[in-house]
């Protein structure tokens, strides 16, 4: 009896994270596709079934599982709005450029970082978020996070420490 609850709460846990890919799949279809008719919802709708049905056939082979932490969720809109301070800092740096006719190179930092545990699941899923959202920067992106160390290697274009977050 106690292995077939497992076995039901692994199906729930399948079918909740191919309802999310969808989701998430159906509205970048129509985000992307810009045009909002019956056939773009069909079309958007069936391309999201079959690339979340690759997507949980992918994971499932891969051994992996999904295991988000929502507390990380907090850091996703002062990623956002720090975008349109980097698009600043981006085309002064172009402008720079172009003044002292001097590429700015920027510059690779490590910093100290929370890298989550480097073998569960949710340690993974800390540092792919990470990743993600730290990657919206256009002044600053993660090249690498080390979890040993606990340290991410970083590009700065022009150095601003509000760039480099959530890293």
């Amino acid at each position: 009896m106690r292995d077939l609850s497992w076995k039901k709460a692994s199906v729930l846990r399948t079918v909740a994270a191919w309802v999310a890919w969808w989701v998430a799949l159906f509205w970048l279809w129509m985000l992307l596709v810009g045009d909002w008719n019956h056939i773009e919802w069909i079309g958007g709708a069936a391309a999201a079934a079959v690339a979340a049905t690759i997507a949980e056939l992918a994971r499932h082979f891969a051994g992996v599982s999904i295991e988000p932490s929502f507390a990380r969720l907090k850091s996703a809109p002062q990623a956002w709005l720090v975008v349109f301070a980097d698009f600043g800092i981006v085309m002064y740096a172009l402008f720079r450029s172009l003044a002292r006719r001097e590429v700015v190179r920027g510059r690779y930092v490590v910093r100290a970082t929370e890298a989550g545990e480097k073998t569960t699941s949710r340690g993974a899923a800390h540092r792919a978020w990470t990743v993600l959202v730290a990657g919206y920067s256009p002044n600053a992106y993660v090249v690498d996070i080390d979890p040993d160390d606990g340290t991410v290697l970083l590009h700065d274009l022009l150095p601003w420490r509000n760039s480099e977050e959530p890293a």
